[in-house]
């Protein structure tokens, strides 16, 4: 794309009569039985649908019925007009969105931190409408009603199905509103079923005598007979478009056909609305024929469409008139045809001046402000260069807003020698290939446009083309084709580029020394990223962050030897960012980790940072790359807490999505590592089960599109499900395998430390001198990167007895007490040392007469609570068996803790157990 970021048109810039309530005309007829029937049921529903064909006043009828809503209940009304350029589930979002700007809506995330994910119906874009829906529930004392006028111009199954959930889990505060012309794809028959739909279709909207009577009376039509009346209610079939056309136009209605079936409407619409255009002077027919390629009129647009003057006056000339208009705004005018009368005007237009309408849309663009109705304008006229220009201009929003498929319906529309010869084209289709996380798709445009980049040869161009290769390079990563990525690197030595493409180039070398397990590149280029974002952030550019942490916010190289410092920094950097105002969501995520604290060892500010990171992933956990990270956050949570039901629970829900889609469709580069976040969490929790499910996967030799790690890693989860099924043998073969390739590439933020693993393992087999001899590496490696997370990440289980093997000289080396002591309150016995393995047993006898005093001191309840903690049940669970409040047992939880002065769950249900 080759205009900046600062430079973009606003995003959605669409005018706001989009959003306006259409204004009744004063002879409109006020349908007050329908409205008295539907009112009160409108109170209490999810939906209200109003359906029928053209011309039966569903727009007048949901502007009556909202405003009989505001008589009975404190309400906000907020209307949509949606048209064809709302066919995404983007775009129709974001017109809702923007509708609702005006109501101050308490938003827990910015739209545009979410927005960008609704490009399907797939899981993560469900989840990404909690925001929206959080917003409308924390309305104080007023409700909303939204009203989706002409919801049959959204066709896209992705946005259907996207509409149908958000308005599934609608709250209380809202009430959605539709008029449409067909049954919309959503679930009507069990909401139906429910009692949560009212639907009024075109029997309800159907004139009957009274109302043809008040239309008359309204219109002035004293000279129609009721004999008249009648005859063209029984001609119309009470159709409301047709009745008025044929009181207040026809003269001789010889010859008029008889309503039969939709087909009959058009027909008789055509010809009535031939004898309403041929009533206008002929100046008005070319006036309402050639403005009819506006999707709304205003008189600066008339104007410049017609070449005439007098647009303003001729608006209000032909409002009065009464023809197919409704009034978004009457002081200046803004007018709307009918559609069934845009449409048979479009058709006369072009039968009786053929190609015209293409110069009109022209004529429509040169003056339209508004990218996002100029450019459909523009590609109807075929002013190719106009369109491309107006599509780079609003590109960078749009994209930032996630509408990459209103770019591409735009960029389809072109002809196949334009994308070729615009190399920025090329490149927004590898952007919106990207945002679904086609890499290989994406690579296919981005080097076409390297490719055009490179032939024209400017200085920009040069820029840009330093830009598309460190795209290509990302994208490569993530396939697993890490010599090309590593190649195209190379190829950007000497280009110039811009702070934003240098930025992003230090963050892909972050991620290519990462995958390689290359601390000595890894550090100098997050040196390099953190210094330039912190220089960035001095200079209140957050507009140069997104490229350069992209991704970089998950765990995979937290624990590269000395970068916790950085990572600390570069978290803060971000922080002030965010402080500042809205931010992308991925500065939001650096900003909200936890594994700094984590890696250190610092228990106190790791669970302080994870309650702030569990808060800010929830609202964003739909997001591909960040959904699981709020599984994963929880489920820690629910390990430090001793909540083992609960964190398997979470667990198993994790298991299941990586099992399912999207992650199902992810490269494979990607697709494993997720995988070993589950496995990690089910080993930590003993959940052989669970842990199986995912053999198959593991049993996968690694391939030649995924990361080196990935082969040790999964040899040590094959290890650790053999020790879960006490399969001893096949247990030390993997891990000492897994061992040998830990040595040659770790992640152990991924994988664990299967050192750790294998060292048990000896232990168990009464092998003390190979345990300590992995056991003294690791406490190396410990005390070189000053982290104590590879033993965090072990199993409590396994962690108290390899910490109690440490022999007691090894305590005078210096680092290792300060490092036992950071351990020491995530360990059984918190502030003390663990108890050497030989001196359990002998120990027991005493433990048992000091627990048996401790329990003595528990009321009978607490037991009883203590009996269901121990078989790992959570408190909601404790309160449903012993029929107690969730407060209850919190408050005896905690008194439990106190009196066995112990200070976890797990501690208290030892105590239980060695009763």
């Amino acid at each position: 794309m080759h205009t900046s970021a600062t430079a973009a048109e606003p995003v959605a810039a669409v005018p706001l009569t989009k959003f306006r309530v259409p204004r009744l005309r004063r002879d409109t007829v006020l349908r007050e039985a329908v409205i008295e029937r539907a009112v009160l049921p409108a109170r209490e529903a999810r939906l209200v649908l109003v359906q029928a064909p053209a011309g039966f006043g569903k727009t007048t009828l949901l502007v009556q019925l909202t405003e009989a809503l505001a008589r009975w209940q404190p309400v906000d009304v907020v209307w949509v007009a949606l048209d064809s350029e709302d066919n995404d589930a983007n775009r129709l979002f974001a017109a809702v969105c923007a509708a609702l700007a005006p109501l101050g809506l308490p938003w827990s995330l910015p739209p545009a931190a979410w927005l960008a994910q609704l490009q399907d119906a797939g899981p993560q874009a469900r989840a990404a409408l909690g925001p929206l829906l959080n917003a409308l529930a924390g309305r104080q004392g007023r409700s909303v009603a939204l009203v989706l006028d002409d919801l049959h111009h959204v066709t896209d199954s992705g946005a259907m199905a996207l509409l149908d959930a958000f308005v599934d889990r609608l709250p209380p505060e809202a009430c959605l509103l539709v008029g449409s012309r067909v049954a919309p794809a959503l679930s009507l028959p069990r909401w139906r079923a429910a009692g949560e739909l009212v639907e009024l279709g075109f029997e309800d909207l159907q004139f009957d005598a009274a109302a043809a009577a008040a239309l008359r009376e309204l219109r002035g039509l004293a000279r129609v007979s009721d004999e008249q009346l009648q005859a063209a209610l029984a001609r119309t079939h009470g159709w409301p478009a047709g009745l008025q056309l044929l009181l207040g136009h026809a003269r001789d209605q010889a010859g008029v056909p008889t309503l039969i079936g939709p087909a009959a409407h058009r027909h008789l619409f055509d010809y009535f609305a031939q004898e309403v255009l041929g009533e206008l002077p002929v100046g008005l027919q070319d006036f309402v024929l050639q403005c009819s390629v506006l999707p709304e009129l205003n008189p600066a647009l008339c104007e410049a469409v017609t070449a005439r003057v007098d647009a303003g006056q001729v608006l209000e000339s032909l409002y009065r008139r009464q023809l197919f208009l409704s009034a978004l705004d009457e002081a200046v005018p803004v007018l709307r045809f009918h559609d069934l009368f845009r449409d048979f005007l479009q058709r006369e237009l072009e039968r009786r001046e053929p190609g015209l309408a293409q110069a009109l849309h022209a004529r429509a663009a040169a003056v339209e402000p508004a990218t996002a109705r100029a450019v459909p304008h523009l590609l109807a006229a075929q002013h190719w260069e106009g369109a491309i220009a107006r599509i780079l201009q609003a590109a960078p929003g749009l994209l930032a807003e996630g509408a990459h498929q209103t770019v591409q319906r735009w960029l389809g529309q072109l002809p196949e020698p334009a994308l070729v010869d615009h190399p920025e084209l090329q490149e927004l289709l590898g952007h919106c290939a990207w945002a679904s996380y086609q890499y290989a798709q994406a690579d296919v445009h981005l080097q076409r446009a390297q490719e055009g980049y490179r032939a024209r040869g400017t200085h920009d161009d040069r820029c840009r083309l330093h830009a598309v290769l460190v795209l290509r390079a990302r994208a490569h990563n993530s396939l697993g084709a890490l010599d090309v990525s590593a190649r195209l690197l190379a190829e950007c030595e000497g280009l110039p580029a811009d702070e934003r493409s240098q930025l992003a180039l230090a963050g892909v070398r972050c991620w290519e020394a990462g995958a390689r397990a290359s601390t000595r590149e890894f550090l100098p280029a997050l040196q390099t990223l953190v210094e330039g974002v912190e220089d960035a952030v001095a200079r209140h550019r957050p507009d140069l962050l997104v490229p350069a942490i992209n991704d970089l916010y998950n765990d995979f190289f937290y624990d590269i030897p000395g970068t916790q410092d950085l990572w600390r920094r570069l978290r803060e950097a971000c922080a002030r960012a965010a402080a500042r105002g809205p931010v992308h969501w991925q500065v939001l995520m650096q900003a909200s980790t936890a594994w700094p604290e984590f890696w250190h060892g610092d228990r106190a500010a790791f669970t302080a940072r994870l309650e702030q990171q569990i808060r800010v992933r929830d609202q964003l956990h739909h997001l591909p790359a960040t959904w699981l990270d709020a599984f994963e956050s929880r489920e820690m949570q629910g390990l430090l807490e001793g909540d083992l039901v609960k964190a398997r629970q979470r667990i198993e829900r994790a298991v299941d999505a990586v099992l399912q889609p999207p992650l199902d469709g992810l490269e494979a580069s990607w697709k494993r590592p997720i995988q070993f976040r589950a496995a990690r969490l089910l080993w930590c929790a003993g959940d052989a089960d669970g842990l199986g499910r995912l053999e198959p996967a593991m049993r996968l030799p690694r391939s030649a599109s995924e990361w080196p790690f990935v082969e040790g890693g999964r040899l040590a989860m094959l290890g650790r499900l053999a020790l879960l099924r006490e399969q001893w043998a096949e247990a030390e073969h993997l891990l000492q395998a897994a061992v040998q390739g830990y040595a040659q590439c770790r992640v152990s933020s991924q994988t664990g430390d299967p050192r750790l693993d294998l060292a048990w393992l000896h232990w168990r087999q009464d092998r003390q001198s190979a345990a300590l001899g992995l056991l003294e590496a690791v406490w190396q490696d410990c005390l070189r990167t000053d982290t104590v997370g590879a033993w965090l990440l072990a199993p409590p289980a396994m962690r108290e007895p390899l910490l109690a093997l440490t022999p007691d000289h090894w305590l005078d080396r210096p680092g290792i007490a300060g490092l036992l002591a950071r351990i020491a309150p995530w360990s059984g016995l918190p502030g003390r040392r663990p108890v050497p393995a030989e001196a359990a047993a002998a120990a027991s006898a005493d433990d048992a007469g000091d627990v048996s005093g401790l329990l003595a001191s528990l009321t009978e309840r607490e037991r009883e609570v203590l009996a269901l903690l121990a078989e790992g049940q959570s408190n909601k669970l404790i309160a449903r068996a012993l029929d107690l409040s969730l407060h209850t047992v919190k408050r005896h939880v905690a008194n439990i803790l106190t009196k066995l002065a112990v200070d976890s769950r797990t501690q208290a249900a030892a105590c239980w157990h060695r009763r």
